[in-house]
């Protein structure tokens, strides 16, 4: 029943939106150029918006419930967004592929390594999210990716209140940050350990320079005697 009812709340997405006829090409403009903010709060927002409209069609396939410790969560709070699913299981889809076809014409794309995959990075995904405006004859479409198949999920093109918008705006902004991480989501661990090996190298490399100092000091008392 639940899968049903999600299904339908896409359909009415679909419907509502009049949308373009293929995932295609996006056009060359100008990206929005806002700071995307990385802390865990941030993170987290662009989790739960992520969960709560991105999965409804596609997939985080190379993330596991359970690397979400990674931006803070508890064990407890991984339980609850899991729900059934086991914490090795990777974050899918909440249709298959053939609702996916049926509503779309092809499969969605999974969004792991979306921020990779395009040039702009976190920037193109702010800027894809809230380019939706009406065109002078209704028609909803997306000034960076006019032939887009995903709706407006955001509803940013309609909504007219200026504080819902900065809210939009910023849950813009987190899903970004969030699809920064999912990309690699050891970037820090690895940064921080890349610290650490510099640190060392350097302490290293000042021994061995003592050491050989040394050595060569030697050298030379025996060169003299």
């Amino acid at each position: 029943m639940k899968k049903k009812s999600l299904f339908c709340i896409i359909l009415l997405f679909v419907f509502y939106f009049s949308i373009g006829n293929s995932w295609g090409e996006s056009q060359e403009i100008s990206l929005r150029e806002d700071d995307i903010e990385h802390s865990q709060e941030n993170l987290q927002n662009g989790m739960q918006v992520v969960m709560n409209l991105c999965t409804l069609c596609h997939d985080l396939k190379y993330v596991r419930f359970r690397d979400l410790a990674g931006i803070g969560l508890s064990s407890e709070s991984i339980d609850k967004i899991r729900g059934e699913s086991d914490a090795n299981d990777s974050i899918l889809s909440k249709m298959n592929a053939e609702q996916m076809n049926a509503l779309f014409g092809a499969t969605t794309p999974d969004l792991s390594l979306m921020v990779k995959a395009r040039n702009g990075g976190a920037q193109y995904i702010y800027s894809l999210l809230l380019g939706y405006h009406e065109r002078g004859d209704g028609v909803i479409i997306n000034s960076l990716f006019p032939d887009i198949k995903m709706p407006d999920v955001f509803a940013y093109s309609i909504e007219k209140d200026e504080l819902d918008r900065l809210t939009l705006e910023q849950n813009a902004r987190d899903v970004a940050a969030f699809l920064v991480w999912t990309a690699d989501p050891k970037a820090d661990e690895r940064r921080t350990l890349g610290v650490y090996v510099m640190i060392y190298l350097f302490v290293l490399t000042f021994m061995l320079y003592l050491v050989k100092k040394k050595t060569w000091a030697r050298l030379n008392s025996n060169d003299v005697t």
